[in-house]
C-alpha cells in the first residue's frame, strides 16, 4: 500500500509542483512587493505590457517646467539666483495663470550670490566708515545706504516674498530614509530639530484609525533636508519628493504617499499638489488593521497599498508629458493657453543636474516626470491597484490551473499537451492584459504561467525519461569540457567535427594578467601552477556559463569566443556580461589571495565583434576549433590598449552596437591600432544596464562632455571636465590621460586638420 502511494506518477508530480507554487505565493499573500524572483518577473510582465502599448497620454493637464539646456545657457550654471526663481513664479502665476505649482527642486542653502554680495557690501561699509570715522553724519548715511542695498540684493527674501503672495504652491523636500547616509551622520539633535521645524506645517492633518499605526511597517525617514526658512511661508505647502525603487532591480514602479518621521506622518509632493488642485481640503489618512486604505482630499479619494504606496501607470517613455523651458516661460514664448489652469512641476532635465531614474521605460527617465505620471494617474483615477480579493483570486487560479492542467496533461501526448497549455496561457494572458488596462488591476501572470509550464515540462520529462538516458550519459561525460549548449549542438550535428572552417559573426575575447611576468618570477613553479589553475578554472567556468568557447590558454592569457559553434544573436552581450562577471569574480579572488598572502591578479580584457573564420583547423589527425581573421587581431590589440588608459575592459564600437541594450559604457577614445589604418571607436564597459551607481554615471557624463570639447579642440574647457571627472571617480587614469593631452595640445596645437584620432604606438 505504502509502495503504491510512493510510486511516482505524472499527476503526483503535478500536485507536488502546484503545491510548491501555492506555498510560495501564499507566503507572500499579504503584499505584492516582497522581493521574490517570481514577483519580480510579474512586475516585469507589467513593465513589458506598458511599453508595448506605447504613449497613452490623452490630456495635458500636467506639464513640466524644465530647467533644461536652453535655460542653463541663458541664466547660467545651476543653481541660479533666487530672483530668477521669483521671476519664474511671478510669470507662472500672473501671466500664465497656472492652477498648481510644485517644485521638484530643493532650496536647502542660502543663495550663494546673496552671501557674496552681502560680504562685499559689508567690506565696503567698513572701509568707508573707517575713512569717515570722525563724521557721525556720514557714518549714519552709510549705514542707511547699506541697509537699503542689503534688502535689494537679498534674493532669498525676494523669492520668499513672492511665494507668500500665492496659495497654490507646493515646495519640495526629501527625507533620508537610512541612517547610514554619510550626509546625516554629523548632524546633531539640534540640527535635526531645526530642519524638522521647517516642514511641521505640512503633516497629515487627520488620521482615521490612528490606533492601528503603532506597529505598521511604513516607510520612515531618519532625517529631513528641507528648504531654507525664508521660503517656508504660511501660504506654501511642503511635500517630499522621495521615490522608492524596487529592491529587486532598482526600478521606480511606485511612490509612497506618506512617510513616518518622528511619530508624525508627512504627505508626498504629489498628494499635496492634488490637495491644492481640489481646493485645499485637509488630508485625511484612512487606516485599518491591514494597513493604509488611502487618502481623502475633500471628495477626492486616493486608494493605496497597505504600506501607503501607489503603483504608477506610466503614460509612455521619457518626455511623454509636455516640457516647457524656464527660459521660454519667463520670456513669454509659450502660448498662455498651454499652461492656463494646469498643474505644473518645476524640475531639472539638463544632463548633469537632474536625477536619472530607472523606470519600466528605461534608465534615463527624468525624476520630475515620474511625479508627473503619478499626478496624471490620480487625476484620472487609473493608477494600478491590487486588492486583497485580487490576491486571493490569484491564489485560486494558481491552484486550479496547476491541478486541472496537470490532470489533463497526464492523458495527452507531449505535443497535444503543449498545444493545450499554450491555448490556455494565451487566453489567460490576453484576459489579464485587458483587466490590467481597463480596470487597473491584474491577477498573477508569472505564477500561473510558471505552474502550467513547469507541470507540462515535468510530465513530459517523466514520460520520456527512459528515451533520453543515452543522451544524458553523453552530456554528463562531456559537460566538464564544453558548455551545455555546445554539447547539445554537437549531439545534434556531429558534422561539426569535420576539418575546415566557415565565416561567421562572433565576438572574440582576449584577456591577460597585468604584470604577470613580475609575479611569475617571484613564485616557485608549484606556486605558479597552483595560482594559474585557480584563476583559469574560475574564468573558464564563467566563459562556459555564458555559452562561450575557450579557444586556448597562452600562459596566463585566455583566448575565447562567443557565437560559435552554436549560433546565437546576442553573443556580443554575452561576451560583455561574461567579462563583467569575471571582473566581479576577481574581486572575490583577490580578497582570498590577499588573506592567504598570495599575489593579487588584475586582468585586462579586450572584446571585438566581427565576421571571422571559425572551425576545426589543423590536420586530419590533430585539429583545434579556433578562430582567425582581422577581427580577432583587433580584440587582441584592445586588450593591450587597456594599458594606455588604466582600464580593464575595453570593447570596440562593433561590440558596443550589438550589446548596448545590456551594458553601461563610456566612450573612451578614437584610436588607430598598430597594423590598421581605419580608426576605431572604443568603449569602457562600466557595468550591466541599470546597475551602475549614480555617482559613476555622473562622472561618466563629465568625461563624455570633456571628450566632446577635446574633439572640438577646446583644450582649456575640456581639461576642466576631465579634471572634474577624475575627482568624481576618485582616481581615473583615463581622465588624467586626457587632462595631460589637453595641456600638451594647449601648448602645441595638433592643427586644424586634426581628426581627433589617437595613434597607438605599441601593440
Amino acid at each position: 500500500m505504502i509502495q503504491r502511494l510512493l510510486k511516482p506518477s505524472g499527476f503526483k508530480i503535478s500536485v507536488t509542483i502546484t503545491l510548491v507554487f501555492v506555498i510560495i505565493f501564499s507566503s507572500r499573500f499579504l503584499g505584492y512587493d516582497t522581493g521574490t524572483f517570481l514577483d519580480l518577473l510579474d512586475k516585469q510582465v507589467i513593465d513589458f505590457a506598458m511599453k508595448s502599448r506605447g504613449n497613452t497620454l490623452q490630456n495635458d493637464e500636467v506639464a513640466i517646467i524644465a530647467i533644461d539646456t536652453k535655460a542653463i545657457d541663458y541664466f547660467g550654471q545651476w543653481p541660479w539666483k533666487r530672483n530668477v526663481m521669483a521671476q519664474l513664479l511671478r510669470e507662472l502665476e500672473s501671466y500664465y495663470d497656472v492652477k498648481v505649482i510644485g517644485y521638484d527642486v530643493l532650496f536647502s542653502e542660502d543663495d550663494a550670490n546673496d552671501i557674496s554680495s552681502q560680504y562685499a557690501l559689508n567690506q565696503y561699509y567698513k572701509m568707508a566708515a573707517q575713512e569717515h570715522r570722525n563724521n557721525p553724519e556720514i557714518i549714519s548715511s552709510l549705514r542707511r545706504i547699506r541697509t537699503e542695498i542689503s534688502s535689494e540684493v537679498n534674493n532669498d527674501e525676494k523669492f520668499g516674498a513672492e511665494l507668500s503672495k500665492w496659495n497654490n504652491v507646493v515646495l519640495g523636500y526629501f527625507f533620508f530614509l537610512s541612517a547610514s547616509f554619510e550626509q546625516i551622520k554629523h548632524l546633531t539633535v539640534e540640527d535635526l530639530d531645526e530642519a524638522a521645524s521647517r516642514i511641521e506645517n505640512s503633516e497629515v492633518a487627520i488620521i482615521q484609525g490612528a490606533e492601528f499605526l503603532e506597529d505598521m511597517p511604513l516607510f520612515e525617514g531618519e532625517a529631513v533636508e528641507a528648504n531654507i526658512r525664508q521660503l517656508n511661508t504660511r501660504s506654501a505647502l511642503n511635500g517630499y519628493f522621495n521615490v522608492v525603487p524596487d529592491v529587486e532591480d532598482g526600478t521606480i514602479r511606485r511612490i509612497p504617499m506618506v512617510i513616518k518621521y518622528r511619530d508624525r506622518y508627512f504627505p508626498s509632493i504629489d498628494l499635496q499638489m492634488i490637495r491644492r488642485y481640489y481646493g485645499d481640503d485637509p488630508i485625511r489618512m484612512v487606516v485599518n488593521e491591514g494597513g493604509i486604505e488611502g487618502f481623502a482630499l475633500g471628495k477626492k479619494w486616493v486608494q493605496t497599498a497597505s504600506d501607503g504606496t501607489v503603483m504608477i501607470n506610466y503614460r509612455g517613455p521619457a518626455y511623454t508629458f509636455p516640457h516647457y523651458s524656464v527660459y521660454d516661460v519667463i520670456n513669454h514664448k509659450i502660448d498662455k493657453v498651454k499652461l492656463k489652469g494646469k498643474m505644473v512641476m518645476i524640475g531639472a532635465t539638463e544632463a548633469g543636474i537632474y536625477d536619472l531614474r530607472t523606470t519600466p521605460f528605461g534608465t534615463a527617465f527624468p525624476g520630475v516626470e515620474v511625479h508627473a505620471n503619478l499626478l496624471d494617474n490620480i487625476l484620472r483615477d487609473d493608477y494600478f491597484y491590487r486588492s486583497d480579493f485580487i490576491h486571493f483570486l490569484s491564489f485560486l487560479l494558481i491552484l486550479f490551473s496547476g491541478l486541472i492542467i496537470g490532470l489533463i496533461l497526464t492523458k495527452l501526448r507531449a505535443l497535444q499537451g503543449l498545444i493545450l497549455s499554450l491555448i490556455y496561457l494565451v487566453g489567460y494572458f490576453a484576459g489579464n492584459v485587458w483587466l490590467l488596462f481597463n480596470e487597473g488591476t491584474w491577477t498573477s501572470f508569472v505564477y500561473v504561467l510558471g505552474v502550467i509550464l513547469t507541470n507540462w515540462f515535468a510530465i513530459v520529462l517523466f514520460k520520456f525519461f527512459g528515451e533520453e538516458k543515452d543522451k544524458r550519459f553523453i552530456k554528463g561525460a562531456f559537460q566538464q569540457y564544453l558548455s551545455p549548449k555546445v554539447i547539445e549542438h554537437l549531439v545534434e550535428d556531429p558534422g561539426l567535427l569535420k576539418l575546415g572552417g566557415e565565416k561567421r559573426e562572433i565576438t572574440a575575447f582576449f584577456s591577460d594578467v597585468q604584470g604577470f611576468s613580475t609575479i611569475s618570477e617571484s613564485l616557485s613553479p608549484e606556486e605558479l601552477v597552483e595560482l594559474l589553475n585557480e584563476y583559469l578554472t574560475e574564468m573558464t567556468d564563467i566563459v562556459m556559463k555564458y555559452d562561450g568557447t575557450v579557444d586556448k590558454f597562452e600562459g596566463d592569457a585566455v583566448i575565447a569566443f562567443f557565437g560559435a559553434p552554436v549560433t546565437y544573436d546576442d553573443h556580443a552581450a554575452k561576451a560583455c556580461l561574461a567579462s563583467l562577471e569575471m571582473q566581479e569574480k576577481l574581486v572575490e579572488l583577490r580578497a582570498d589571495w590577499k588573506r592567504d598572502g598570495k599575489h593579487e591578479l588584475y586582468v585586462r580584457i579586450g572584446l571585438n565583434t566581427d565576421n571571422v573564420v571559425v572551425g576545426n583547423m589543423g590536420s586530419a589527425y590533430r585539429m583545434d576549433y579556433t578562430m582567425m581573421g582581422d577581427g580577432v587581431n583587433l580584440a587582441a590589440r584592445l586588450e593591450g590598449v587597456n594599458k594606455q588608459y588604466g582600464t580593464y575592459l575595453l570593447i570596440s564600437e562593433f561590440t558596443y552596437e550589438a550589446a548596448k541594450e545590456h551594458i553601461e559604457v563610456r566612450e573612451l577614445d578614437m584610436i588607430r591600432v598598430v597594423g590598421k589604418n581605419e580608426p576605431i571607436r572604443i568603449y569602457e564597459v562600466m557595468g550591466k544596464k541599470g546597475e551602475v551607481p549614480a555617482g559613476i554615471l555622473k562622472a561618466a557624463k563629465y568625461f563624455s562632455k570633456g571628450l566632446l570639447l577635446y574633439r572640438s579642440q577646446d583644450w582649456e574647457e575640456a581639461a576642466k571636465y576631465f579634471a572634474h571627472a577624475n575627482k568624481l571617480y576618485g582616481k581615473d587614469e583615463a581622465s588624467h590621460t586626457f587632462f595631460e593631452r589637453c595641456k600638451n595640445f594647449g601648448k602645441e596645437s595638433p592643427g586644424a586638420d586634426w581628426d581627433g584620432v589617437y595613434q597607438m604606438a605599441t601593440k
